[in-house]
């Protein structure tokens, strides 16, 4: 067996390290989102309910936005462009 060959990462493996790094995004940028959303409501919109859904759904949106790049990383325009540099 060649030192390559013991290396190599199994394809389950990558996987769930895509999704462990996924989930751990949403939670925690939806709870920054939700936190900053609960600081804003109390001290500049007089304690309404709307900074708090805004923020933790702007939060949500970023970490599933992370999600989708880290698993198809050819939706960064960068991506495309090197590998069309590369043809």
């Amino acid at each position: 067996m060649s030192a390559a060959d013991s290396n190599k990462i199994p394809s389950e493996e990558i996987l769930t390290r895509k999704w462990d790094e996924c989930i751990s995004n949403v939670i925690v940028k939806s709870g920054i989102g939700l936190s900053v959303g609960i600081v804003a409501s109390a001290l500049v919109f007089k304690k309404r309910s709307w900074p708090i859904s805004v923020s933790t759904g702007l939060g949500l949106g970023y970490a599933l936005s992370q999600c989708e790049r880290n698993f198809n990383p050819t939706l960064v325009p960068v991506a495309k462009k090197v590998q069309q540099e590369k043809k």
